[in-house]
């Protein structure tokens, strides 16, 4: 009975994000860690960093730690349950607004909605990165992001070779 509880508060939650999708789900993880950690304390912080770390470096689809929270709480219904749950809602909206945009194509709103969605993005990214920091970082990590910010910007080196250098850079620094 736990478990079907625990089921349908999952599905209910991930329903519910999933209108605040916008981007993809890594804006999400401040309120799936508050659910997941904080609020019914399934798993560690440790274990929740860790499924996010997993679902980042493994191939495919960047979704996969939505499957991994449902697993680690209900096995393979778990992450069935997660997966679609969190897909359900904007599949959906995706089908209903991709009608309503192409009528009004000639609207300035249209336009003005997509450009205010963009600035919402990065807000609830930066809080998810803030949470998985754990709090404000220190110097180096804001010193190794903006070098990471240049690399990008101003080179056309593959995103692989700075994810080694930030995974040196991470074991240097703790050592």
């Amino acid at each position: 009975m736990k478990n079907s509880d625990q089921l349908v508060d999952m599905a209910l939650l991930y329903m519910s994000l999933s209108f605040l999708c916008i981007g993809g789900t890594i804006p999400l993880i401040p309120d799936m860690h508050r659910f997941f950690v904080d609020t019914r304390g399934l798993m560690t912080t440790t274990e929740f960093a860790g499924y996010i770390a997993l679902a980042q470096v493994a191939p495919g689809p960047n979704i996969l730690y939505i499957a991994l929270f449902g697993y680690h709480v209900a096995g393979i219904t778990g992450a069935l349950t997660a997966l679609l749950s969190i897909s359900f809602v904007p599949f959906v909206l995706m089908i209903v607004v991709t009608k309503m945009f192409t009528r009004l194509q000639a609207n300035p709103w249209r336009e003005i909605v997509l450009r205010g969605l963009a600035p919402v993005t990065v807000g609830l990214m930066f809080a998810g990165c803030m949470l998985l920091f754990g709090g404000m970082p220190d110097w180096r990590a804001w010193a190794l992001a903006a070098v990471a910010f240049a690399v990008f910007m101003f080179t056309k080196l593959h995103p692989l070779w700075m994810i080694g250098v930030g995974a040196i850079a991470g074991v240097v620094l703790q050592l």
